[in-house]
């Protein structure tokens, strides 16, 4: 019977071990290499001149936004003026690249355009300790005419899909006439009782909303590098991908570095 227990037990260590090893992510160098190669592959992440008219207005990011070891390709494409927006995510996990089902947008949010705005490029990252989970926060800016815009914060996160959650927006508007500006602040209908229309709330109200949202999170910066369609397309055709894809991730990595002391990895 003590042999029969000894053998038990080694055999469920030895499967303990086999499990780990089939989900521990493969090295950086491996998942960029491949992702190099499956680019224009069938069913590729690439979005390629002969599938969509609009291709040039792609964009593409690597990441690694939940810190997992295994990296993402962002897509984001450019679209504010007509509506026609889009982001995706594609993380590899297990040798493969997954679809993250598109994206859940969270209550009433809208699909954003990541790539307006100042701080295109720029994010805040807050870390939830308690649901282990980043948070990345950015502002879109969307311009209507020269002298009004709308600036409407959002967050996401990747938690089996990408999720984003629009947490407020602001409104500008200058006049012509004096040079006064206008400024107000508003919580989306969505995410108040209000039967019309959003509520409009202060200023340092809405300077804090992320932190409302998102309690008890240690905050930092991160990057994203996006890589324009169009400087993309010609290197994956001639098998020269991987650096601008590696100098993609490499931003990413060394922005979130800076955390090091206060974010986990």
């Amino acid at each position: 019977m003590m042999v029969l227990k000894r053998l038990y037990v080694l055999l469920m260590a030895a499967w303990l071990c086999a499990g780990v090893v089939s989900a521990a992510p493969l090295q950086v160098q491996e998942q960029l290499e491949i992702l190099a190669r499956t680019a224009k592959a069938e069913n590729g992440w690439f979005v390629q001149p002969t599938q969509a008219a609009d291709w040039n207005k792609w964009h593409y990011a690597v990441t690694d936004l939940n810190h997992d070891g295994n990296l993402e390709i962002l897509l984001a494409k450019a679209g504010s003026f007509d509506g026609t927006q889009e982001l995706r995510c594609e993380e590899f996990n297990e040798g493969k690249w997954t679809r993250h089902g598109g994206i859940h947008l969270v209550g009433g949010s809208h699909m954003p355009d990541i790539l307006t705005g100042e701080e295109y490029g720029q994010f805040t990252v807050l870390y939830d300790a308690q649901k282990k989970r980043y948070i990345y926060l950015f502002t879109e800016t969307i311009m209507h005419g020269e002298f009004e815009a709308v600036h409407t914060r959002y967050a996401i996160w990747l938690n089996g899909v990408l999720q984003v959650e629009e947490l407020g927006f602001s409104t500008w508007q200058l006049s012509g006439y004096d040079g006064s500006v206008k400024q107000h602040y508003y919580l989306p209908q969505w995410r108040t009782a209000a039967t019309e229309g959003a509520q409009r709330i202060g200023a340092k109200r809405y300077a804090q909303l992320a932190k409302e949202r998102f309690p008890n999170c240690v905050e930092q910066t991160a990057k994203i590098k996006w890589i324009k369609a169009e400087e993309l397309w010609p290197l994956i055709t001639s098998g020269k991908a991987y650096n601008r894809l590696d100098d993609s991730f490499a931003v990413f990595t060394q922005s979130t570095l800076v955390a090091n002391d206060t974010l986990p990895h």
